[in-house]
């Protein structure tokens, strides 16, 4: 949405600058162009702001402000974008850019695996489950980033699911995604031989149990484990991910490229505005 074209519209700062644009807008307009479905009779740039702005505000699509397009086809775009895979083919196309800037081959051969637990609301019954370990009931967000902390895949699931029984699910997706992969840093929850075994069998692969320190005393740095952790901690910038409050956990699943293709960007621009504020 160019302001010649909206004189009220101040912006927003989840909104994406002209330089961000340059980059995602062809892509966008190459996947619309390539998967069958109506005429786009909107502008993509407004609707890609609206699902920025959701993702990082929080807010319901129908609270969307009267400036974006009618909630109904942000809605509409979000969900079509989620089915086809349209976001994470973007997303993918973005971290290796991002990688390419930063000197780095474009497909990472090492990744960090973790999983983080986020309290849901009554009304996600679906994927929905208890985690002893956290005390929390809701879901779990089970992500594998590269060394530089860019995600690679993301998978929601019950948090009451142990993250060494969800790990080949989430493996068989990142092997999909990036088969250039020679190993994976982990905590102890990924501790057994039967699932090391499997990785390496499977995927010609090394899963590595990242321990901590004989007789350290409080929290110290991990090698490699803090990694994934930043990662994490840049995803709840966007207040979407506060919490699960979505009812499929495919939806979830997609809020968190939706933050990942967001910090990609600035990235690549060098913009380096507050995402948080």
């Amino acid at each position: 949405m160019n302001p010649e074209q909206h004189p009220t519209r101040k912006g927003y700062d989840s909104d994406v600058t002209e330089a961000e644009w340059d980059i995602i807008g062809p892509l966008l307009t190459e996947a619309q162009a390539t998967i069958k479905g109506r005429p786009v009779e909107h502008d993509l740039r407004a609707v890609l702001n609206a699902i920025f702005y959701v993702n990082k505000t929080g807010c319901q699509w129908r609270s969307l402000p009267k400036d974006f397009p009618p909630h109904s086809v942000v809605f509409y775009h979000d969900t079509k974008w989620r089915k086809d895979g349209t976001l994470e083919i973007i997303h993918d196309v973005l971290r290796q850019l991002a990688r390419k800037r930063a000197g780095r081959h474009p497909q990472p051969s090492g990744a960090i695996i973790d999983s983080q637990s986020v309290k849901g609301t009554p009304g996600i019954p679906r994927e929905s489950g208890f985690d002893g370990g956290k005390l929390i009931q809701g879901r779990k967000r089970h992500i594998v980033v590269d060394t530089m902390g860019y995600l690679i895949v993301a998978v929601v699931h019950s948090a009451g699911i142990n993250d060494g029984k969800a790990a080949p699910e989430v493996l068989e997706k990142l092997f999909q995604a990036a088969n250039t992969i020679r190993k994976i840093w982990a905590d102890s929850a990924y501790i057994g031989r039967e699932l090391h075994d499997w990785v390496l069998a499977r995927f010609q692969c090394v899963l590595e149990v990242v321990k901590k320190q004989q007789g350290a005393k409080g929290f110290h740095v991990l090698p490699r484990r803090w990694v994934v952790e930043r990662s994490f901690a840049w995803f709840s910038r966007a207040r979407r991910l506060s919490k699960d409050d979505e009812r499929d956990p495919n939806s979830s699943q997609a809020q968190i490229y939706i933050a990942s293709i967001r910090l990609l960007l600035r990235d690549l621009c060098d913009n380096q505005i507050a995402y948080a504020t």
